[in-house]
C-alpha cells in the first residue's frame, strides 16, 4: 500500500511531465532532444540531491551567516527545503502558505502536514539547475503570495537551496506588487540573501514576466459608468454587455462635444 508521500510524488511527477510536453509543443522546441537533456539533468539531480543537501546543512551549522531562510518582505519568506521539524516554526512565524518549487524526490514535507498546521500548499514541480517555472506557474505563485499578504499571512517560497527557482518566483512578485525593475528586485533579494543565483533560463523568464507586466500596466483605461476598466484586447470586451460599452462611449463623446463646441455664457459684471 502506497503511503501519502509516494502518492504526492506520483502526482507531482505526472504534473511535471505534462507541463513539460505542453510547454514545448506550444513553443515549437525540439522535444526529443530537450527531453533527453532533461532526463540527464534529472538523473544527476537525484544523485546530487542528498550530498548537496548535506553540504548545505553543514554550512548552516558551521556558518552563522548561512541562513536556511530569509525575510524578503513583510509577508514573504524565501529559503531552502524545509524539514518536518521546521513546520511548527514556520507556523510561529506567521506562515499561512508554502510554495514548493521542488521535484517530488526533493520534497520532504507532505501537503497533509502543512494543512494540519493551517497552511495552504502550492506545489509547482520544477527541475533544478537549468530550468525555470513557466509564466503561467509563476503567475499562480505570485497571486498566491499576494492573496496571503492581503490576509496578513506570510508565504514561504522554497526550492532545494533557496538560490535559483525560488528566487525566480520572488523576483516576479516584487516586480508585480512592489513595482521594481528586474535589476532592482534582484539586488534587493541579494542584499538579504547573498547566495541567490539565477541561471540564464531563469533570468530570461523573469524578464519575460516583467515585459508582460509592463504591457498590462500601459494598457489604455476607459472610464465607463460602472467604473474604470482596463482593456488590453478585444477579449476583455466580453466582460461587459455591448449595451454598457456603447452607452459609456456615447456619454464620454457627448461630454467632449459639450466642452469643445457649445459656447459658454459670459459672466455679466
Amino acid at each position: 500500500m502506497k503511503d501519502e508521500t509516494e502518492e504526492d510524488d506520483e502526482t507531482q511527477r505526472s504534473s511535471l511531465d505534462d507541463g513539460v510536453s505542453k510547454n514545448h509543443k506550444k513553443r515549437g522546441i525540439g522535444f526529443k532532444g530537450d527531453k533527453a537533456k532533461r532526463a540527464v539533468i534529472g538523473a544527476g539531480g537525484r544523485i546530487l540531491f542528498y550530498p548537496t543537501l548535506l553540504y548545505n546543512l553543514l554550512r548552516f551549522k558551521l556558518q552563522s551567516e548561512f541562513r536556511w531562510w530569509d525575510q524578503i518582505d513583510e509577508f514573504l519568506l524565501m529559503g531552502a527545503v524545509p524539514f518536518r521539524k521546521d513546520v511548527p516554526r514556520l507556523k510561529q512565524l506567521g506562515v499561512g502558505g508554502v510554495i514548493t518549487l521542488n521535484e517530488p524526490f526533493e520534497t520532504l514535507v507532505p501537503s497533509s502536514m502543512y494543512n494540519a498546521y493551517e497552511m495552504d500548499h502550492l506545489v509547482i514541480p520544477t527541475r533544478d539547475y537549468l530550468f525555470a517555472p513557466s509564466i503561467a506557474d509563476i503567475t499562480r505563485a505570485v497571486n498566491f503570495i499576494h492573496q496571503k499578504a492581503l490576509l496578513g499571512k506570510t508565504t514561504y517560497v522554497h526550492c532545494k537551496a533557496g538560490r535559483g527557482r525560488s528566487t525566480t518566483v520572488v523576483l516576479c512578485y516584487l516586480i508585480e506588487h512592489k513595482s521594481m525593475t528586474v535589476a532592482a528586485a534582484f539586488e534587493h533579494v541579494r542584499s538579504i540573501r547573498p547566495r541567490v543565483l539565477l541561471h540564464p533560463s531563469q533570468r530570461k523568464v523573469v524578464e519575460e514576466f516583467k515585459k508582460i507586466q509592463s504591457l498590462e500596466t500601459s494598457d489604455a483605461t476607459f472610464l465607463l459608468p460602472s467604473g474604470s476598466v482596463k482593456i488590453s484586447g478585444f477579449d476583455h470586451l466580453t466582460r461587459f454587455g455591448s449595451c454598457e460599452i456603447v452607452t459609456g462611449l456615447m456619454v464620454n463623446l457627448w461630454s467632449i462635444f459639450i466642452v469643445s463646441f457649445v459656447p459658454m455664457k459670459k459672466t455679466v459684471t
